[in-house]
């Protein structure tokens, strides 16, 4: 009998907001590094309705960036989940080819990270510069 085999080794994190978690965590970070460098492809997701994971625009979204995790832009979960199944079910690719075609809209899954608008500031912030204030 022929059969198909083809493995997906990809963990999805849901995060806060811009692709956050409550603060560093170094053994949390090195345990994705350890992930990441066997291989498995970690994608971070976000857990709001609307907006985009931006890996870097925060610190602790910096050290998921710096421990290899990918963003998963502005797809819901469901999506995320069925492009990687797709993208390792084919067979011919590997996890780098994979994590770099995560963020290409293959149809239409996901907005081009061009066409997203920056993160709103925070009300704290616009606050004080509509006041003119240099201190928050």
């Amino acid at each position: 009998a022929n059969y198909i085999s083809f493995t997906s080794c990809n963990l999805i994190l849901q995060l806060y907001g811009t692709g956050n978690i409550p603060s560093v965590k170094d053994t949390f970070i090195q345990l994705l590094a350890d992930a990441t460098d066997k291989g498995i492809l970690v994608i971070a997701g976000t857990q709001c309705h609307t907006g985009s994971v931006m890996m870097g625009h925060y610190a602790t979204g910096q050290a998921l960036a710096e421990a290899g995790v990918i963003s998963a832009n502005d797809m819901i979960v469901e999506a995320v989940n069925c492009k990687a199944a797709y993208l390792f079910g084919r067979g011919d690719l590997t996890t780098k080819e994979v994590s770099n075609l995560m963020p290409v809209s293959l149809r239409g899954e996901v907005t081009p990270s061009e066409a997203l608008s920056p993160p709103p500031l925070s009300s704290a912030y616009q606050r004080a510069f509509r006041k003119g204030k240099k201190y928050y």
